[in-house]
């Protein structure tokens, strides 16, 4: 059974706001985001990985467009999630 909102969900959603992904072809970047219950990000920090992507990942997650889980057992596993970014 697929997750109505899933990580992945998420990592699209960041990655559609990048200016040119092409730019961090090859590059990783892990982030960690801390959801509100409607879907807004609380935080977010760059674990590591390619500072350029990373720094560009941090703003374009700022700008995404991140949908509202679905239930409280969904936000509960998505609330604090670790992206895992490989373009």
């Amino acid at each position: 059974i697929a997750t109505p909102l899933s990580a992945k969900q998420i990592q699209v959603a960041i990655q559609s706001r990048l200016y040119d992904a092409s730019l961090y072809q090859g590059k990783q970047c892990v982030l960690h985001i801390s959801l509100a219950p409607d879907g807004s990000l609380k935080s977010i920090t760059s674990e590591g990985g390619d500072p350029a992507l990373c720094q560009a990942a941090l703003m374009a997650a700022k700008t995404a467009k991140i949908p509202k889980p679905p239930s409280q057992a969904v936000y509960e596993k998505i609330k604090d999630a670790k992206l895992d970014f490989k373009l």
